[in-house]
Order: C-alpha cells, then structure tokens, then sequence
C-alpha cells in the first residue's frame, strides 16, 4: 500500500489529515516535527510527504533540504500543507526547495486527494536556490509569519474578552458550557451553528459557508467564534476533530 508521511506539530490537524489520507485508501505515517520526518522518510521510505512549514527543531523547509541533500529520499515528492496567509513568499521558497504543490488549511479533503494523486504522479524539482539566497529568504518568511501568529495571539485576548463580556450578559443563563464539561456538542450549540460547524467540518470557507446559508460573511465569522469558544477549542480544525469524535 501507498505510504503517505503526515508531518505536522499540532496533532489535532496531523489527526484530520491522516483520517482524509486513510479514507483515500492511503497508509498514513505520522511526524510531529521535522527530524522525526526526515528519520521516517530514511528508514520507511514513503511515496509522499505531506508537511506543514513552521514546526519546532526543523521546519518544513529544513525538511525539504535534508530530503534532498540525501540521495536515497531525494526523489520523494513533497506537499506543504499550511494556514500562512503570506502565499506569494511561501511559493517562491517552496519552489527553490523543489516544492510545488501547496495547499491552505483548512483545504477540502477532495483537495487534498487531487493534490496527492498529482504529486504522486509528477516528478519534484529538486534544484535548490544558492545557500544564501535560501536562508535570507527563509529568516524574512519566518519572520513574517511570527508577526501574523502575534496578531492573531492580539485578536485572540481582545475575542475571549468580549465573549465573556457578552456571557456574564446572558440573562438566566450563565456562561457558555466549554469542552470540559463532558456536554454533547449537540446541546451545546445552537442549530445554526451545528450547521457551520458541519460546513467545516466539509472544508468549506466563511465565504462558502455564506453562500450556502444566504447569510453575511460577517456572521459566519461571528458563528465561528463562538463555536471555538463554546467547545472550548482554539481554531476549526480542532474545533473539526470534536466534532468527528463525538
């Protein structure tokens, strides 16, 4: 069977993609950082890696060069597989490391299939940028995405603060119940949100999401925010996995 490496530091979203992956009819094989990639890719030899970009010890990129510098894993094929909104610069340095196919988290596992299936039917471009073209490329890459995950960490405190603003609000009620409470999600979110939260769950974006109930992007964004904070979860990935293990 067709092995397939999953590489990916948070394992709410390395546990979604194996179950796409494994549907498909994939065996999956499962990293938490880079270095336990590049030792899997050396000793089990799977047909594809599918990796985020920014993990702890070895990132993606690092991933792809030591791949590459090693003769027998050179020639396996790589996707990232990331939420980085700055695409443009990720494709230039995916390129230079002879990466070529990207999807966005959180992608449709119809995506991630088609992606699969072509890259396992292509061959990678494994000519690398010089070294110092790299690495500079590589700093102004991470760099900029440490200043998005400190604006999300920014948005993050200023939601959690109006969502318990608007609790202590709800008259009768109390606060929300949150994922600890043992609560089936079915009692803890109203029929609205179950439907987005299923529309998730299928990959589909706000703006589809919109569509399909005839509603504002803007509350859909607003349903999303409460369903992390209802379930006690930190993004709709996770918020995904709750659901798939109710």
């Amino acid at each position: 069977m067709t092995a397939v490496l999953i590489v990916d530091d948070a394992p709410a979203d390395r546990e979604l993609l194996a179950r796409i992956v494994r549907h498909a009819g994939y065996a999956v094989l499962e990293a938490g950082n880079g270095e336990r990639a590049l030792h899997l890719a050396r000793t089990r030899r799977p047909a594809l890696l599918v990796a985020d970009i920014l993990m702890p010890t070895m990132d993606g990129y690092e991933l792809v060069r030591g791949l590459r510098d090693d003769e027998a894993t050179a020639g396996i094929p790589v996707i990232f597989y990331t939420a980085t909104y700055v695409i443009d610069e990720v494709r230039r340095l995916a390129a230079a490391c002879g990466v070529s196919h990207i999807l966005v988290k959180p992608a449709k596992p119809e995506a991630v299939i088609a992606a699969i299936e072509h890259a396992l039917s292509a061959s990678p471009d494994v000519a690398p940028l010089p070294s110092e073209d790299f690495h500079r490329e590589h700093l102004r890459l991470v760099s900029a995405k440490l200043l998005e995950k400190v604006e999300e960490l920014r948005e993050t405190v200023i939601l959690a603060g109006t969502l318990q603003r608007e609790s202590d609000q709800v008259d009768g009620f109390g606060p929300w119940p949150v994922a600890g409470h043992r609560t089936e999600i079915e009692s803890i979110l109203s029929r609205r949100e179950l439907q987005v939260l299923g529309m998730i769950v299928d990959g589909a974006s706000n703006n589809e999401i919109a569509e399909r109930l005839v509603i504002a992007t803007s509350t859909v964004q607003s349903h999303v925010k409460r369903i992390l904070h209802k379930l006690g979860v930190r993004n709709r990935t996770e918020a995904a996995v709750r659901y798939l293990r109710r």
